[in-house]
């Protein structure tokens, strides 16, 4: 390829094309870098993926890149692979300011560990994509540094809170973007913006380095363009290690019956994905959830609530003024009463308990990321089931268990005209294999 390649050719490749490319020497890690940064320049002024372009020092990566491969040193799949990091995540002497006023000129020290995992495989580091203040939202429309607008539409939101990287994924100017999620911020912007999220068994790599919200349920995310490309990126940042084992697979999947909670494009979507895996020879079943998924997700924001507050109470007291309108909004609420955390811990018991009951006969969860399409910037209630409901609790929805539980959970894209959507599947903790094995079956 390198013989003339467009731009346009190169960055089309999907991560494990660009992967194998560059181990056969068709393209080299700077010209594939170059590609990628040209394509940042084209698409930043419609959608505002990232927050900081780091050009010459992602040139300076993809010449070592390039040099160890000329040498026969290769580190694995992510060797040259043009990446973005969310801006909730260290890197060393590069611009992070976790979304927020109060960090606009913060430079850190060191990098965080999943960087450190990065750049040991030998991966060439973009710059830092877009997050909603400290993770503590799911849109990604910052006031102070400007909203990040879905590729899709651009007077909607991508989702978040890791909506640079959804956005910069689907817009193809990085291969690979490292996100977080806490209620489900890699995999909400995945559905609303048409890419693949993932979201592994917890601690499957330290949060060390990643300003935390809700310590009791952060997770790094990550999100590709395929489910071939994240579960290869996982396995290249394990070290080619998995990440337990939860016996062999059952063949059933759990089919979420909750369609009528769902705009109804997003519950044809999820069943269109269990005809695909019924026509696979998975044996598709349904079940009711418990408690409702309004109520498991006002559990689990309860208790992001809880932790995030104490993280910022102190800097919050200090220096009000720091904070954008969104999470100064949610620190006037106050601590969390011993009332309100005991009610929403009872109810968040209860859903563990029903998704450990179904696990007993499944596989997999089965159901809607996100039950409607992307918002409209600026919207913060939206229509669904004719109510109207705050934007961030219907967000959440669906993908916030999945973090209590510390289980594996991806998002999938389901092909259709218009908005996209997503499916999620939900895995036992360490039954990564299996997750990835369902979810390849959809994208």
């Amino acid at each position: 390829m390198s013989g003339g390649a467009h731009v346009s050719d190169l960055v089309d490749l999907d991560l494990v094309a660009a992967a194998a490319a560059l181990e056969r020497g068709d393209v080299g890690a700077v010209e594939l870098t170059e590609a990628y940064l040209a394509q940042v320049e084209r698409t930043e002024p419609r959608v505002h993926a990232w927050t900081t372009v780091d050009a010459d020092g992602a040139l300076a990566q993809a010449r070592a890149a390039q040099a160890a491969l000329s040498r026969g040193e290769r580190r694995g799949p992510l060797h040259g692979i043009p990446v973005g990091v969310k801006d909730l995540v260290d890197t060393a002497g590069l611009r992070t300011t976790y979304g927020s006023p109060r960090f606009e000129r913060h430079v850190p020290s060191r990098d965080a560990a999943v960087v450190e995992r990065l750049r040991a495989c030998g991966a060439v580091v973009l710059g830092k994509q877009a997050t909603h203040e400290l993770a503590w939202g799911g849109r990604t429309d910052s006031a102070h540094f400007g909203p990040t607008r879905n590729p899709h539409d651009a007077d909607r939101v991508p989702g978040g809170s890791s909506g640079g990287g959804a956005a910069s994924v689907v817009v193809r100017s990085c291969l690979l973007a490292i996100g977080t999620d806490t209620a489900g911020s890699a995999r909400i912007p995945a559905a609303l913006s048409g890419c693949v999220g993932y979201k592994p068994s917890r601690d499957w790599l330290p949060m060390t380095g990643v300003m935390p919200l809700a310590a009791s349920l952060d997770h790094v995310g990550l999100l590709g363009r395929t489910v071939a490309d994240v579960s290869v990126a996982r396995a290249a940042l394990l070290g080619g290690r998995g990440t337990g084992t939860a016996g062999p697979p059952l063949g059933r999947v759990a089919l979420v019956d909750d369609a009528d909670a769902w705009d109804p494009a997003v519950a044809e979507g999820v069943e269109r994905a269990a005809r695909v895996l019924a026509d696979a020879g998975l044996d598709v079943r349904r079940v009711t959830p418990e408690p409702p998924a309004a109520e498991r997700a006002m559990a689990v924001l309860t208790r992001v609530r809880r932790e995030a507050e104490r993280v910022h109470r102190d800097a919050y007291a200090r220096e009000p003024g720091g904070f954008g309108a969104d999470v100064a909004a949610l620190m006037d609420l106050g601590p969390v009463t011993d009332a309100e955390a005991a009610r929403a811990d009872a109810v968040a018991a209860r859903a563990v308990a029903w998704v450990a009951d179904v696990w007993r006969d499944a596989d997999v969860l089965l159901g809607a990321t996100v039950p409607v399409t992307a918002p409209r910037i600026g919207e913060h209630e939206v229509e669904l089931a004719g109510r109207r409901w705050p934007v961030e609790p219907v967000l959440t929805r669906e993908t916030s268990i999945a973090n209590v539980l510390g289980a594996p959970s991806v998002s999938v894209p389901v092909p259709r005209d218009g908005l996209p959507v997503g499916v999620q599947l939900v895995a036992r903790p360490g039954a990564e294999d299996v997750l990835e094995g369902v979810a390849s079956r959809l994208g």
